[in-house]
């Protein structure tokens, strides 16, 4: 299943409990300079890609993460 991140706004809390310190480091860039929403977008892509899953970053920088069913299910009725 396709799960669109800008969809269903709950998985960023999920990433959020999950991936803490990964994502306030792609949010400030390690103290430099503030980045483009595209690159925090192609940034959380690759944070995604690195714990395993399977992600593709559209054209309109929305991200698609595969996953399957019962994760989905769980996840939204823990999250929403």
């Amino acid at each position: 299943m396709l799960v669109s991140l800008d969809k269903n706004k709950w998985l960023y809390d999920w990433m959020q409990e999950k991936w803490q310190a990964e994502l306030y480091d792609i949010i400030t860039a390690n103290g430099r300079e503030v980045p483009r929403p595209n690159d925090i977008r192609a940034r959380l892509n690759n944070l995604l890609i690195s714990k395993g899953y399977t992600t593709k970053l559209t054209s309109k920088h929305d991200i698609l993460i595969s996953m399957d069913d019962r994760e989905y299910i769980f996840l939204k009725l823990k999250y929403e």
